[in-house]
């Protein structure tokens, strides 16, 4: 599935949070609701590359493809396109996540 779809998201919407620390998306699925955020963060010290799709075919998801995220540094996106999605660290390839949209 690609993310080619943009709702017009107006109001409140749910944040949701992944950690990524010790090796591992914590958690390593989200569930989550049309416009919707969400928000990933290296808690590790290790410098992480957070890419969208499967290892070495990435695919963007809300205009990103992948994002290098220094100890500390976060990735904010809006979950603008119904399905499941596939993330991973592609520096380390064990740190593996995904999120699931629904209307």
């Amino acid at each position: 599935l690609t993310a080619s779809a943009t709702p017009e998201c107006q109001g409140k919407h749910a944040s949701h949070q992944v950690l990524i620390q010790n090796d591992a998306m914590v958690p390593e699925h989200t569930q989550a609701v049309l416009c919707d955020t969400l928000t990933i963060t290296n808690k590790d010290s290790a410098l992480r590359l957070v890419a969208f799709g499967p290892h070495d075919n990435h695919q963007p998801y809300d205009g990103v493809t992948e994002k290098l995220l220094k100890t500390g540094q976060s990735l904010t996106i809006t979950l603008n396109a119904a399905g499941t999605y596939h993330f991973h660290d592609h520096l380390q390839d064990i740190a593996q996540g995904d999120f699931t949209v629904v209307k």
